[in-house]
């Protein structure tokens, strides 16, 4: 249906503010990412399980920023909330590859690639679902709206693309020696 779209407020935000607010992003990031390093490491009580999740999620934001300076975007709001999505996303993928591999019982290089590929099933279902709901923010969604659809799309499609394979090629090579 055809909406017409008002803006009824827009305000500016004083360098002052602008840099407490970069400060409070920060310190909110490196809380978050304490969280789900504590958390993962009781989860799994084995370094070679939660040191490569942990060391995907920060190069994950790693190529998430470069690819959004590559192309231009704003970090704005809507670009932090959608790559917190994103890596939050990345972290439930990994979560799942590391339980597929924990799942069996021996460990041969046929058991590790069944193990990787039920993984990947699930994994690519999540992304396609997260992609699919947020494809009508960008069309219907104005400024903060599409930043965000886009960012998380963006995030989501570098994480299946790269680090998600990445990841699970070093958990298979870690724990195809340890056998």
């Amino acid at each position: 249906l055809p909406v017409k779209l008002e803006v009824v407020k827009t305000d500016a935000v004083s360098s002052a503010l602008g840099a407490d607010f970069l400060k409070n992003a920060l310190i909110a990031g490196l809380v978050a990412i304490a969280g789900v390093v504590l958390l993962v490491t009781i989860r799994y009580r084995k370094l070679s399980f939660s040191l490569p999740i942990v060391v995907t999620m920060i190069s994950e934001l790693i190529i998430i920023l470069g690819f959004a300076v590559f192309v231009g975007w704003e970090i704005d709001l809507a670009a932090i909330a959608g790559i917190i999505i994103a890596i939050g996303t990345g972290v439930n993928h990994q979560i799942i590859i590391a339980d597929e591999l924990l799942s069996g019982m021996t460990i041969t290089h046929a058991s590790l690639k069944a193990s990787v590929k039920n993984a990947f099933t699930i994994i690519l279902t999540s992304a396609s679902t997260v992609v699919v709901a947020l494809l009508p923010l960008i069309f219907a969604g104005a400024g903060l709206l599409k930043g965000f659809a886009l960012t998380s799309i963006a995030g989501v499609a570098i994480g299946v693309l790269l680090t998600r394979p990445a990841f699970a090629a070093l958990l298979q090579h870690l724990h195809g020696e340890n056998s």
